[in-house]
């Protein structure tokens, strides 16, 4: 398998060729691309637009650009491995529709078939077309390795998405209507604010209805396609109507903030060798080998969310995803780094070490509610 450094080489080798020589515009994005994969990066245009042309997404949506620059670039590399790099072992490709490349292995001995008259094997290879387009009808794709406990249909699988508890009474501006305090999560919280402060007894009442923020319904559909390509299926609750009961019965998969005290913050702390929310900060101790950190989860700016997305077996021995973040974009993005074939596979291999569970930190990057990348901080398998 290619280190990262002999994949980088690999790049600058093909940038220091004389058929990248004049094109300087394709070398900086060839370096760019394998740089973004090698470091994990999850690629699509408006992040390219962002990050290699220094240009917001939101000022030209159907701007071509990149796709005539990395269709531009795919044709320097086909040239270059009709040339130069028609000896090279290894391959830079950038498939039709992605963005990541992948490094193939071209050292397969090549068998000449000139002797072989086609009429004979003709039959043959015909039979054969046949039996491989029935083959590939009939096999199921292959899952995801770190969902495939969730598509075997050994158990059920339930999304939970976190719901905010309101209070019905007088609003900032006087009038009446619904309340968001992040303090108060629950009716447990709300009569105990109550006992507190009772003058607000006659003006204030638990309200009817939670509420729920984009980010579940993005999280939805995410999760939703990959179910579905893998044959699966999966209920939907929230967390107002989830006991702890409910913690049991079969694999979860959590989508909410850390901030708010649900139940799931005490399955991860629970269920995790190494981690444990308390409040605004994440603890990390008691690992053999990394030092102990203490992480807040709460960046002081719009554009910054601190995400913690973590696989580990419940107390039911059942599978448990779950993804945290302080709001929106922190959730955003990590459902759906996670619900990518491209960006799974590159996690696994970099990180898994054939361990099925983990813990990760993400910091992640965004505008108006939109997430734009993230970076991971740390991952430990477990």
């Amino acid at each position: 398998m290619l280190s990262d450094e002999k994949k980088l080489q690999i790049c600058e080798d093909i940038i220091n060729s004389d058929v990248f020589s004049k094109a300087p515009k394709s070398s900086s994005l060839l370096r760019y691309l394998v740089k973004s994969t090698v470091a994990g990066n999850y690629l699509k245009e408006d992040i390219i637009d962002l990050e290699f042309f220094g240009e917001n997404p939101n000022t030209n949506k159907t701007s071509p650009r990149i796709r005539v620059n990395v269709y531009n670039l795919r044709k320097k590399l086909e040239k270059y491995y009709l040339t130069e790099g028609r000896n090279s072992i290894w391959k830079i490709c950038i498939d039709k529709g992605q963005y990541s490349v992948r490094f193939e292995n071209q050292n397969i001995e090549k068998i000449k078939f000139s002797n072989i008259n086609a009429k004979q094997i003709l039959p043959y290879a015909f039979l054969a077309i046949v039996c491989i387009i029935f083959a590939v009808i009939s096999i199921k794709p292959e899952s995801p390795i770190l969902w495939t406990s969730f598509f075997d249909n050994k158990k059920s699988n339930t999304l939970i998405i976190a719901d905010f508890f309101g209070i019905q009474g007088q609003t900032i501006t006087g009038d009446h209507g619904w309340t968001r305090d992040y303090t108060i999560n629950s009716a447990r919280d709300y009569y105990k604010y109550i006992d507190k402060n009772p003058q607000l007894k006659e003006t204030t009442k638990p309200a009817d209805y939670h509420y729920i923020t984009s980010m579940g319904a993005l999280a939805t559909h995410n999760i939703s396609e990959l179910f579905f390509k893998n044959d699966s299926h999966f209920d939907i609750r929230f967390t107002s109507n989830t006991s702890i009961i409910d913690l049991k019965k079969g694999n979860l998969i959590f989508v909410g903030p850390h901030s708010n005290k649900n139940k799931f913050i005490s399955l991860f702390n629970d269920s995790n060798p190494y981690f444990e929310i308390d409040g605004s900060r994440l603890y990390f101790d008691n690992h053999p080998t990394l030092p102990s950190k203490t992480f807040t989860t709460h960046y002081k700016s719009v554009d910054r969310d601190f995400s913690i997305v973590s696989r580990f077996k419940g107390p039911d021995n059942n599978d448990c995803f779950i993804f945290f973040s302080n709001h929106d974009i922190g959730v955003k993005a990590t459902v759906e780094h996670f619900t990518n074939k491209d960006s799974l596979e590159v996690f696994k291999n970099k990180y898994m070490n054939n361990k099925q569970n983990f813990t990760s930190i993400y910091e992640v990057y965004g505008k108006e509610r939109t997430n734009l990348g993230l970076k991971n901080i740390l991952t430990v398998p477990f």
